[in-house]
C-alpha cells in the first residue's frame, strides 16, 4: 500500500498506554513528530498520551524532550505548537481501573455539540502482563466499538516481548484474542519495518539472476548475524530474565531468516506473505539434548555480573546452527549468532554460494552476497577477478550498492514506517499469532537442550566466545568478516 497524503485518512485517535517510557521518548513520540513535519499524519488526528504522572500536554511533552535522545531541540521547534495542538495527556493507572473512568469522554470527541467518528487506535507501548488488563479497561469503557456508520475501525499495536515461550505466548494470544479478532491486532517487530530487511524480498524476487540460484544447489550456507557494542546497561533486568537467544533470535534473527528463505507468496497480499513465512518457521529442525553439542554456544560477556550485582546464567551471546525441513533449504545450514558488548554493531545477512564443481583457474573461491540491515545500509556481491600483472591471480572485491550513496531522501525510521502502516490497517510488517508460536516452540527446544551446556566467558569488545568460531571451523567455514581476499 503506497504511502497517503492526510487528506485520504479518515479521522484518526491514536491512544498511547505507557506513554512516559523510553519507548515513547526514544522512538514513537520521535516517529510522530517527525511524520507531522513531513505532513503524513490523518489532517483530523488525536494523540492521547496515557501514563501513570501527574503532567498536562506541556509538561509532558517538556518531559519527553529531556527524556528524549532525539526531540531535545523541540521546545524551539517552530512546529511545537502544531504537534501539541494534537496532543492529550491524561492520568491513569493500569492497575487501578477505576482512574480510566473519565478516558471515554477524552476519547468521545464532541465539537460544537456534535460527536466526530474517528477511527480509535490503540499501542500498547506497556509490558505484556499489561496487555490482558488494557484490553479490558477498554471493553469495560465501551472503546472497542467503533462508529459502524462512517465505516470507522478499532485496531490495537502490541510491543515485543510477546512471551517468554511458547506457553506464555499462546496464553497471551488467547487472551488478546477474546477482544480483538486477529485482522485488529498489529504486532510488532520493528526490524520488519527496515528498509534493507524489506529488501530482501524484492532482490529475491524482482532479479531474475538470484532466484533460480536460491536454493541448496546453489547455495553452501548462510549466516545471520546481530552484533551489539554496548553492555545491558539500563536494560539489565529485562535481560537478566531475557537472555539473547529471546530478546533477539525470537523475533527479529528468525524474522529475517523467514524473509530469506520463504517461497515467493502468489501476491504481496498480507495472508500470502505472512503463510509463507509461517512455513519457514515450522519447519525449523527442533533441537534435542543429545544432538545440541556443536550446534549451539552461549556466552557471557566478562563483567556482566559486576553490572547486575548478582550471579546469573543469562547468556549475552548466542550462537546456533539450524536446519530447515524443506526440499528447497535440505541440508543447507543456517548460522545465526546475536549478542552484547561485542567489536561493533552491525546486522547483516550472508549468503554463501558454493564453489564451482571445476574451474579453470587456481583459487576460485564462492560468491558471496552480503545483506547489511545496519548500518551502512547496502547489498553486495562478493566476484572474483582477476589480479593486474603478470600470471593470473584470483581476487574477490565486491560490487556495492549503497543507500547513502544512491538516495538523498531521507529514510523514514522503522517506527514512522509501522505507525504509517498501523494507521492505514495495512497488517504485511506485523506478525501473526502463528508465526508468533511457531518461533516460540522452536526457541524453547534450543533452551531446553542446553540446560546442561557451558556458559562460555568472552571479553567485552570481541566477537563473542571462540567455541563461536570453532563450530564454525569443525564444519570447515569460519564467519564472515568482510576482508577482501587475494589467493596467491
Amino acid at each position: 500500500m503506497k504511502d497517503q497524503p492526510r487528506s485520504s485518512f479518515a479521522p484518526t485517535i491514536l491512544t498511547i498506554f505507557g506513554a512516559t517510557g523510553d519507548l515513547s521518548a526514544n522512538y514513537l513520540l520521535p516517529a510522530l513528530y517527525h511524520m507531522d513535519t513531513e505532513g503524513l499524519l490523518p489532517s483530523d488526528f488525536r494523540l492521547v498520551c496515557v501514563g501513570r504522572r501527574p503532567f498536562n500536554k506541556r509538561s509532558f511533552l517538556d518531559f519527553i524532550a529531556k527524556k528524549s535522545k532525539i526531540l531535545k531541540p523541540l521546545k524551539k521547534s517552530k512546529n511545537r505548537d502544531r504537534f501539541l495542538s494534537h496532543l492529550s495527556y491524561y492520568r491513569g493507572d493500569f492497575e487501578q481501573p477505576l482512574s480510566f473512568q473519565k478516558l471515554k469522554l477524552l476519547l468521545d470527541d464532541r465539537r460544537g455539540g456534535k460527536h466526530r467518528c474517528h477511527n480509535r487506535l490503540y499501542y500498547f507501548a506497556t509490558s505484556p502482563e499489561f496487555f490482558s488488563p488494557i484490553a479490558a479497561i477498554l471493553r469495560g469503557s465501551g472503546l472497542l466499538a467503533a462508529c459502524v456508520r462512517h465505516q470507522r475501525s478499532t485496531r490495537i499495536l502490541v510491543e515485543k516481548p510477546f512471551g517468554f515461550d511458547y506457553p506464555s505466548a499462546r496464553k497471551l494470544n488467547r487472551e488478546l484474542l477474546r477482544y480483538f479478532p486477529e485482522k485488529q491486532i498489529y504486532r510488532i517487530d520493528h526490524y520488519l519495518a527496515k528498509e534493507t530487511v524489506q529488501n530482501l524480498m524484492v532482490v529475491r524476487f524482482a532479479n531474475a539472476i538470484f532466484e533460480p540460484l536460491w536454493n541448496k544447489d546453489f547455495i553452501d550456507h548462510v549466516e545471520i548475524s546481530a552484533f551489539y557494542d554496548d553492555r545491558v546497561g539500563g536494560r539489565a533486568a529485562f535481560y537478566d530474565r531475557t537472555g539473547a537467544l529471546r530478546d533477539v533470535v525470537q523475533n527479529h534473527l528468525l524474522q529475517i531468516l523467514s524473509l530469506i528463505t520463504m517461497e515467493e507468496p502468489r501476491e504481496l497480499l498480507t495472508e500470502y506473505i505472512r503463510n509463507a513465512k509461517v512455513r519457514i518457521l515450522r519447519s525449523l529442525q527442533k533441537y534435542k539434548p543429545s544432538g545440541v553439542r556443536g550446534s549451539v554456544v552461549r556466552g557471557q560477556y566478562r563483567g556482566y555480573l559486576r553490572e547486575i550485582g548478582h550471579s546469573s546464567a543469562a547468556e549475552t551471546f548466542v550462537a546456533l546452527k539450524l536446519f530447515l525441513n524443506l526440499p528447497r533449504w535440505r541440508g543447507v545450514p543456517f548460522y545465526l549468532r546475536t549478542g552484547k558488548g561485542l567489536s561493533r554493531k552491525v546486522t547483516e545477512v550472508t549468503v554463501h554460494f558454493k564453489e564451482l564443481p571445476r574451474c579453470l583457474f587456481a583459487g576460485c573461491a564462492g560468491n558471496v552476497m552480503v545483506f547489511r540491515i545496519q548500518p551502512d545500509e547496502s547489498v553486495e556481491l562478493r566476484i572474483n577477478n582477476k589480479v593486474p600483472g603478470f600470471g593470473i591471480r584470483l581476487h574477490q572485491a565486491k560490487l556495492k550498492f549503497g543507500y547513502d550513496s544512491v538516495f538523498t531522501k531521507h529514510i523514514p525510521s522503522a517506527y514512522e514506517r509501522l505507525l504509517l502502516d498501523f494507521f492505514q490497517g495495512d497488517q504485511r510488517l506485523f506478525i501473526r499469532s502463528d508465526e508468533i508460536e511457531a518461533a516460540w516452540r522452536f526457541i524453547d527446544s534450543v533452551r531446553r537442550s542446553w540446560r546442561k551446556s557451558p556458559l562460555f566467558s568472552y571479553p567485552a569488545g570481541s566477537n563473542g566466545p571462540t567455541q563461536a568460531s570453532a563450530m564454525m571451523e569443525r564444519d570447515g567455514r569460519e564467519w564472515w568478516t568482510g576482508v577482501d581476499k587475494v589467493v596467491k
